[in-house]
Parts: structure tokens; sequence; C-alpha cells
């Protein structure tokens, strides 16, 4: 079932909204509303009324009132918040250039880190790279000494074999059981590198930990109604007690601290695992 639309008085009407065409000469105390004389016997029958021009006097002071106070106290107040604005602009720049100045320093500096233990890992490459060498080349002239002493003893022996005397035979028999050994095979160093395949978190860790707070939160020195949350989640409003009419500023408050959700440190190293056999 639907309901009666109330009418309300817009503002400079001066005709009364329930009889067409009546003066505006009355205020209603009770109702705070401006009446006309019909509804004095209707509508607003019985309730405290007053002539408009017995108030006129009283609404002139306040208007006065407010128009002194705001001058006085608020524009003054909103002028010292707007030239503060440029203070804070100020600082806001100079705040996050110091900020990027520190991220463009600690990476440098973790890249200067890198740059340093890639290079004591390619000296450590390179050490153990010449070390082998060392020892190939050295089992190649001890492999080609034997072949060498290989070559002349069999010469010796043919030679024994074709014109020895039986005490050459003798001496060249003695000579095979007295035999120089094969060269044994060296040992190099082995080093092995594994990259890691998600290096993403362990950057992060060493790069430094960001915390952002209190972004896009609303604030007020002025006596008014705030939303607040409750730290569930939801907002509870509290309404000024006041003048009647006077609407809520909803306003938003952040949590006080940043949640922390993790904290874990973790040396960025690369490991090397080194093995002699």
């Amino acid at each position: 079932m639907a309901t009666a639309k109330i009418p309300i008085r817009t503002k400079g009407q001066t005709t009364c909204v329930h009889h067409k065409g009546r003066q505006l000469e009355f205020c209603c105390e009770k109702c705070q509303e401006l009446v006309c004389p019909k509804c004095l016997s209707s509508i607003h029958k019985s309730h405290p009324v007053c002539e408009l021009s017995e108030i006129t006097p009283q609404k002139k002071q306040d208007i006065k009132n407010f128009i002194d106070r705001t001058e006085q106290n608020d524009q003054v107040q909103i002028g010292k918040y707007i030239t503060s604005t440029d203070t804070l602009l100020r600082d806001n720049d100079s705040t996050f250039e110091k900020l990027s100045h520190q991220l463009r320093m600690q990476t440098d500096k973790l890249k200067q880190d890198l740059d340093m233990l890639t290079a004591e890992t390619l000296s450590l490459y390179q050490k153990m790279k010449e070390d082998n060498s060392k020892l190939i080349q050295k089992y190649k002239q001890d492999l080609e000494m034997y072949d060498k002493q290989l070559k002349q003893q069999i010469q010796e022996c043919k030679t024994a074999l074709q014109q020895g005397s039986d005490l050459n035979i003798y001496d060249t028999r003695c000579e095979i059981d007295s035999q120089i050994h094969f060269p044994v095979k060296p040992v190099l160093g082995n080093v092995s590198f594994t990259s890691n395949k998600n290096p993403q978190g362990h950057l992060k860790l060493a790069l430094g930990k960001v915390i952002i707070s209190g972004q896009g939160q609303t604030s007020t020195d002025q006596d008014r109604s705030v939303s607040t949350s409750d730290g569930q989640g939801q907002s509870s409003t509290q309404q000024q007690s006041g003048d009647k009419g006077k609407k809520a500023v909803t306003g938003y408050k952040l949590l006080s601290e940043t949640k922390v959700v993790e904290e874990w440190e973790s040396p960025c190293d690369i490991r090397f695992y080194m093995s002699h056999h």
C-alpha cells in the first residue's frame, strides 16, 4: 500500500505547502516549521506557535554568530591547512626521493655483491682449470715417456734374441721383470653449479622490506561524525549530538599498524660443492 508523500517547502517559498496560496506568517515551535493561519486550526492545531517576525531577531543573531565564528576560527584554520599543503607536498616529494635513492643504493650494492661473488667463482673455476691442465699435461708426458721406454726395451729384446749371447739373454730377461709401471691417471678437481630456478623470493628478501600504511586515510579536526572500524571489518557510525538535521560526515580509518604476514631472513648465496677422488 503506497503511503502519501509529505509535501516539503522549498527554500524561499512563501506560501504554505498544505494550503495553496496561504502566506507563511507563523512558526510552529514544536515542529520547527513555518505555517499559515489555516494550519493553526488543522495540521498544527494546539501546537505552540509564534509570529515569524518575533523570531527574526534571534535568527539574525544566529546568522551573525555563524559569520563571526567562521571568519575568526574556521576560515583562519582552513587557511593554515591550505598553506600547510605546500609543506606536505615538499615533504612528500622529499620522502619518496629519499626512498628511491635508498632503493637504488641497495640495488647497486646487491649488484656489486653479486658481481664480486661471480668474480670469485670465476676465479675458482680458472684456478681449478689450470690445476687440472697441469695434471693432464704431466700425465701425457708420463705416458709418452713410458711409451718411449717400452719401444726401447722391445728393441733391446729383439736385438738380444737375434744376436745376444747366453749372458745377454739372461740380463735382458731380468730387465723385463724390473720394468717401470704404467703411469697412474691423475684425479682431477671437480666442481658443480646448480642455478636457482626461482630466485624472485630471495631477491625480494635481499632487497629489503616495504611497508605501506596510511594512504587514503581520512582525518578531521572538526567536531563531526566519523565512521570508524571496530576491528571486525564492520563500520560503526558515531553521531554527534547537536543541531537537528546535521548530516554525518563519513570517513575511513585504517588500522594503526600494518600487519606483517611473514618475516624470514635467508642468505642469498651460491653454494659450491667440490670433490676430489
